[in-house]
């Protein structure tokens, strides 16, 4: 169990390793030879990170052209705590690379990128010591944020504190500590707007730490929100599937069940094995994130893998609600298997069936909407099985 544990820890140190990578645009043109050099004067800082929000809005690759052409940063002269820096993330080997980050920081103890880094090296030996380094560098982004005045990840200045402050949140969920990562939602939440860019994998780990703390109305005015700028994630609607069992609303949950299969076609792929919660740990494997598929709601749901492990009726909820809605679609496998053994279908070859449900004949009924001809019209059916259809008593529709 332990050694599990372990894995799952290494498994997510290295994805944090990867999504907690520091581009300080800012102090890179604060500190170089040549400072941040806007092809067109008029661009200062807030119109590149209007073109960013436009381009991160939009996708649009022609904005992505006019950034590319703008952020010129020509040879850029780093001091030599920077470069200690980029060589010690240079290597491959981690143990290395720490050892020369905690070189570093022994002569330069304010470096902020080597602090980080060397907090993520570390995150699998959690203890009280790490606990206190970690709310004290907290406490260093949070005044590194408050000098970008608090701006979304929209703003350049403002990324470099923020993925801090998502680690630190996140690390707070996984050892349990709750509350102190209830605080940090709170205070994020306080300054960035539901229709702002929070920074990337944040909404879902909120999310998890509302339904952890079982603040279902959070999570509901969130999703609510979103809906009023038309926009709905995925992973919020999931989670607020969630918060409906935790509560015991199966009704509500169901409901909305229904409503995530109508934009997450994926759904069940998901859901229909009672291991659901275990292969949330395909979300460690990830390389290319697909909105609105099965990877997006298992990465949506990862951060609560450990809290949904103890939730047997929710786990077997969830099962339950994606039976219901298989059965409920026109062509569900429960409603195909029961025309199979019908009579009316009796001596009939299995293929000759299939090529009737594909055709959305699926009951006796169904057959008897049609007449002989449009039936014979279907591939694969021939009039030995029209034939046979008739001596089980199908009486189809004349012409």
């Amino acid at each position: 169990m332990a050694k599990k544990k372990n894995r799952k820890k290494e498994l997510r140190q290295k994805q944090k390793q990867e999504n907690n990578k520091i581009i300080d645009f800012t102090s890179f043109a604060e500190e170089a030879d040549y400072p941040l050099a806007l092809s067109e004067p008029e661009l200062d800082e807030e119109s590149v990170n209007r073109l960013f929000k436009e381009f991160e809005q939009t996708g649009n690759p022609e904005i992505l052209e006019q950034l590319a052409s703008i952020l010129e940063f020509g040879d850029i002269e780093m001091d030599e705590a920077d470069e200690l820096f980029y060589q010690a993330m240079e290597e491959e080997d981690e143990e290395v690379q720490l050892r020369l980050l905690t070189n570093l920081l022994a002569e330069y103890p304010d470096h902020f990128e080597a602090r980080f880094q060397s907090l993520i090296l570390r995150s699998t030996e959690f203890s009280a010591d790490y606990l206190k380094e970690l709310q004290d560098f907290y406490q260093v982004a949070l005044a590194k944020w408050k000098k970008a005045d608090y701006e979304s990840w929209y703003s350049l200045e403002a990324r470099s504190p923020l993925t801090v402050i998502t680690f630190v949140m996140e690390t707070y969920l996984q050892e349990g500590l709750i509350g102190l990562a209830g605080q940090v939602v709170d205070f994020v939440r306080s300054k960035i707007a539901v229709d702002d860019r929070f920074p990337p994998g944040f909404i879902h780990l909120m999310m998890s730490v509302y339904n952890a703390l079982y603040q279902e109305e959070e999570i509901e005015d969130f999703y609510e929100e979103q809906l009023a700028q038309d926009w709905q994630d995925d992973g919020v609607l999931v989670h607020l599937i969630i918060a409906k069992l935790l509560n015991g609303d199966i009704e509500a949950a169901s409901a909305l069940f229904v409503d995530l299969a109508a934009i997450n076609n994926e759904v069940l792929h998901v859901f229909d094995s009672p291991y659901w919660v275990h292969l949330l740990d395909m979300a460690n494997e990830v390389s290319v994130y697909r909105p609105n598929s099965a990877l997006s709601l298992q990465i949506a749901l990862h951060p609560l893998q450990t809290f949904l492990e103890t939730k047997n009726f929710v786990i077997h909820q969830m099962l339950a609600l994606a039976e219901d809605y298989q059965d409920s679609l026109p062509d569900s496998p429960h409603k195909r298997l029961e025309f199979f053994n019908s009579p009316c279908m009796k001596g009939i070859q299995i293929d000759k069936s299939r090529y009737l449900c594909d055709a959305g004949i699926l009951s006796q009924e169904d057959l008897e909407t049609h007449t002989e001809k449009e039936i014979l019209a279907i591939s694969g059916i021939g009039s030995a099985t029209v034939k046979k259809l008739k001596e089980n008593g199908v009486r189809f529709k004349k012409s």
